[in-house]
């Protein structure tokens, strides 16, 4: 089937508007806690990284190596999650994004094979536990998202739904995010520029330097 004309986006254009958007939060968070309008562009962010841990599980040559890489980055992107957002080498109390779309994995791997083996509702509901137990950023609610995603592929309106439902549960700034579903209209199905290593160092690198501008700027001392 010929792929239809206005599918502009790749997978690296989805990943490049993600980590723009995320960057931009990330600085409103930090720096300019006020101005509610970056905070607004940086909801884009999260949904379209859900939306591509959906077509990374369709496309990987290996789930297990997937989910390890996201793991690995998981534990990498813990230090300076802890340090840029809440000045401390350590907070049990939040866990970053990378948990989160970890979980997410998981998730669909145990709905995906719930298609013929019931049995696997047990590791999904253990998963959704876990995604509510370590308080991983956007929570039960991140997991469910990306769940969303997977079971919606070739349902554009009750993804709309549904993905407004979910993201309205956090509070009205993050039902902005459903912006991110038109970027995610336009996506081709294509990898594009084969860059896939250097969004995933993006995320702890990027938290890293905004900690050290944030340090030089208005120093305080680690809790």
């Amino acid at each position: 089937m010929e792929q239809k004309s206005y599918k502009i986006l790749d997978s690296f254009s989805l990943k490049l508007i993600a980590a723009i958007t995320m960057l931009i939060d990330h600085i409103g968070y930090i720096f300019f806690p006020d101005l509610i309008v970056l905070r607004i562009i940086g909801r884009i962010a999260f949904p379209i990284y859900c939306f591509l841990i959906v077509e990374g599980f369709y496309h990987t040559r290996s789930p297990v190596n997937y989910l390890t890489r996201l793991c690995a980055f998981a534990i990498l992107s813990e230090l300076p999650f802890d340090l840029a957002f809440f000045h401390t080498t350590l907070d049990l109390q939040h866990q970053n994004v990378f948990i989160t779309l970890a979980l997410g994995l998981v998730s669909i791997f145990c709905l995906e094979e719930m298609n013929t083996q019931k049995l696997y509702a047990i590791p999904l509901a253990l998963t959704w536990a876990a995604a509510f137990l370590v308080q991983c950023d956007y929570g039960l609610g991140g997991v469910l998202l990306i769940g969303v995603f997977y079971k919606t592929r070739e349902m554009p309106l009750i993804r709309l739904i549904l993905c407004s439902l979910i993201l309205y549960s956090f509070g009205w700034v993050e039902l902005y995010g459903i912006i991110a579903l038109i970027p995610i209209s336009l996506y081709n199905g294509k990898r594009g520029v084969p860059a896939k290593m250097v969004f995933y160092w993006y995320y702890p690198v990027h938290l890293l330097i905004l900690f050290g501008i944030s340090q030089l700027v208005n120093y305080q001392p680690l809790k």
